[in-house]
């Protein structure tokens, strides 16, 4: 019995020590799992791309920005110009097309030259207008002339009358003439030096950007028939409909994030300066007019956008959502490490996202990252597909 008692003993002690060194064995080899699985993924936080992949992937890059993504009242709407800032171009006279001087998207100075009609009743009204400058001088003369022998009681009232008659019409029709060459914008002088123009110019009454031509050379264009739109894109502006249950919240003053709608890469900024005390029975809305802030190259009148009236300010850290990449119920983005010759590194790093709107979402990062790093802002998912290729051994 105690034999037995001894070799359960010695049995129990053999098995303590290898447990013991089992466990030890166990922890040894699960650290340096541990180890090799965070080199692994050490060395796969990282890719490398050189210029052209950037070019080819459509990748941008940037720095975070800084949207005020509070409390806000969503509206739609369209951007806009006042009607004092497009004309419509039209002819005063019809005639064939001579010559078009511009193209859609051109430049022009307010009285530039943008085409020239042909018509042979322009060359007959700039005779008239000569003929009628001649019998004004002649009813002039005879005027003053019959003027001055009524008082010395040479001449009748009625001849006198008469006189005058003649040459207060002879004055009108010579004025008319006068004034439909000057809106034809032809020189006058050169005229009365003998030199009659052919063509009539075509000039813009502003200045802008030529965005619609409806002539060619060689077309007959008819009185008042439309030719050319332009528009002067300085002041363009949002016009906005906001619901008959959220008037009350828009305030002349409130400041207004929006992006295009077919372009939600870019937020901007805008004012609102002119509230409609009108209200629109089809759509049930109110329009509010809102002043653009800053740089609003590329927009266009006529482009749709999506906007938020700010109600409460609350501006936060943010990216394009193309920014991030979301694997295992985490999200990432991408921060350039170094830029050297045509090569650039980035590291996937791990953050928190919040609130989204407008195509942007607010990002938290767990480790601080420098003020100025630069960081993948569109096409994420490309860069994160290259390291999973990378990982897996795929070099092509």
């Amino acid at each position: 019995m105690k034999n037995i008692k001894k070799i359960i003993k010695i049995s129990l002690a053999l098995l303590s020590i290898y447990t013991v060194i089992s466990c030890g064995n166990g922890e040894k080899e699960k650290n340096e799992s541990q180890v090799n699985e965070e080199e692994e993924g050490e060395v796969f936080n990282f890719v490398v791309l050189n210029q052209k992949q950037l070019e080819v992937m459509n990748i941008e890059l940037g720095a975070v920005e800084e949207i005020n993504l509070g409390n806000t009242l969503k509206v739609n709407g369209q951007l806009e110009l006042p009607p004092q800032n497009k004309a419509s171009v039209s002819a005063l006279i019809g005639g064939r097309v001579k010559s078009v001087a511009v193209i859609e998207g051109d430049y022009v100075k307010k009285g530039q030259v943008i085409a020239q009609l042909e018509n042979p009743e322009f060359i007959a009204l700039q005779q008239k207008y000569l003929s009628l400058k001649s019998s004004l001088s002649f009813l002039e003369n005879d005027y003053n002339r019959k003027k001055s022998l009524e008082a010395d009681g040479i001449t009748s009232k009625k001849a006198l009358q008469k006189a005058e008659a003649d040459y207060l019409e002879g004055k009108g029709n010579f004025n008319a003439t006068k004034s439909t060459l000057q809106i034809l914008n032809v020189n006058l002088k050169s005229i009365e030096n003998g030199n009659l123009v052919s063509a009539i110019s075509v000039v813009s009454p502003i200045k802008g950007f030529v965005q619609k031509i409806s002539i060619n050379i060689g077309k007959y264009v008819s009185p008042q028939q439309e030719m050319f739109d332009i528009v002067d894109n300085d002041f363009i502006h949002l016009g906005l409909n906001v619901f008959e249950k959220d008037i009350d919240q828009a305030k002349v003053g409130q400041k207004i994030t929006f992006a295009l709608t077919t372009r939600t890469d870019k937020i901007y900024e805008a004012e609102i300066f002119s509230i409609g005390k009108a209200f629109e029975m089809d759509t049930r809305s109110v329009k509010i007019h809102a002043e653009i802030i800053g740089n609003h190259k590329g927009l266009l009148p006529g482009m749709f956008v999506e906007a938020r009236i700010l109600i409460d300010s609350k501006k936060v850290s943010a990216l394009p959502d193309e920014a991030f990449v979301h694997e295992k119920g985490l999200d990432y983005v991408f921060v350039q490490i170094e830029h050297q010759d045509d090569e650039f590194e980035f590291e996937k790093i791990q953050v928190n996202r919040g609130i989204s709107d407008l195509g942007f979402s607010e990002v938290v990062f767990i480790n601080e990252i420098p003020k100025d790093a630069i960081l993948v802002k569109k096409g994420a998912y490309y860069l994160s597909s290259e390291m999973q290729k990378s990982e897996f051994g795929d070099d092509d």
